[in-house]
């Protein structure tokens, strides 16, 4: 049997690598042609994307690529136009206001739901952009869920003072032509886009355990260490145990069985921050807490209130 071979029969994760998707049958073996390979690109000299891959398949970020546009609509609705389309082209699912929200749906209590399950925020600096009290609301939300910021920085604009905590690309006058980045600027902010999502999904794990830390030592608990996908196990300060899955974004009905299946048999808790999501989606996640007794949820910001709520403390 073939390493490759083996590899796959071990279910070993395995990334086709090709020069181009036209060569696929030239450059890859016949065990791995039935996967779906991936080009590697010339300027992603770093294997950024590879390593996202990678990172995928070990469980280590969430499958979804999820970024959300924030811009202001007189200023520059063609280019976020034009980002939609070219970042969804690459696979990545993309919120825009004018095209992701539904008829008769709350629509600002959808933009901030999509907004907490988004990994990088592109914000479109204009000039006028902080004088729309919208496009503010979305950069402070943004910050206070610690999601990475891309910011698009205008020809000849001068920062805010307010975006200093985000990573800049300033654009030229030349990355522009008419209302509409050059293709060489678009493909630039997706590579920009998945070296954020990775360090934006590790920051906001990290907040949801800080938050975890802190409520459990105020308990009289401890964290006693780390598990499989990066799940931490608690001590209660009855002394029983808990394994704590921390969630980044929004939590759904998937996060409760990859906690199950984890096949720890300790009681098991799903840890999020739940501040932004909508009152319907907060409606669904109590009906799953009720109805799927295995696994419990716990908000982060409200960890100590929810834990000593359990009964195996």
């Amino acid at each position: 049997m073939s390493e490759h071979a083996n590899l796959m029969r071990l279910s070993i994760p395995v990334v086709p690598l090709v020069s181009s998707l036209a060569n696929v049958g030239a450059e890859l073996p016949q065990c791995l042609q039935p996967i779906n390979a991936m080009a590697q690109s010339p300027d992603d000299l770093n294997m950024v994307k590879p390593a996202g891959v990678a990172l995928q398949c070990l469980g280590l970020l969430p499958e979804q690529r999820r970024v959300f546009i924030s811009y202001k609509r007189d200023d520059s609705r063609d280019v976020a136009v034009q980002l939609f389309e070219e970042l969804s082209a690459r696979q990545f699912d993309v919120f825009l206001d004018t095209h992701s929200v539904g008829v008769a749906v709350d629509f600002q209590a959808m933009l901030w739901h999509r907004l907490c399950d988004s990994d990088v925020v592109v914000m479109l600096d204009t000039p006028g952009f902080f004088d729309s009290r919208w496009s503010r609301a979305e950069w402070g939300r943004a910050t206070d869920k610690h999601i990475s910021i891309l910011q698009v920085l205008w020809p000849g604009h001068k920062p805010s003072r307010f975006s200093a905590l985000a990573t800049s690309m300033p654009l030229a006058y030349g990355d522009l032509v008419g209302d509409k980045l050059t293709d060489a600027v678009v493909e630039a902010i997706a590579l920009k886009v998945e070296i954020l999502r990775s360090k934006s999904i590790a920051l906001r794990h990290a907040n949801i355990v800080g938050h975890l830390r802190s409520s459990i030592n105020s308990m009289g608990g401890s964290m006693e260490g780390l598990g499989q996908r990066r799940t931490i196990l608690l001590k209660m300060p009855s002394g029983s145990h808990l394994v704590a899955h921390p969630s980044v974004g929004i939590p759904t009905a998937v996060t409760l069985q990859e906690a199950v299946r984890d096949g720890d048999l300790r009681p098991a808790v799903v840890v999020y921050d739940h501040v932004g999501l909508s009152d319907q989606w907060m409606g669904h996640l109590g009906w799953l807490g009720v109805n799927f007794k295995s696994v419990k949820w716990v908000r982060s910001r409200l960890a100590g209130w929810d834990l000593s709520t359990l009964e195996e403390i």
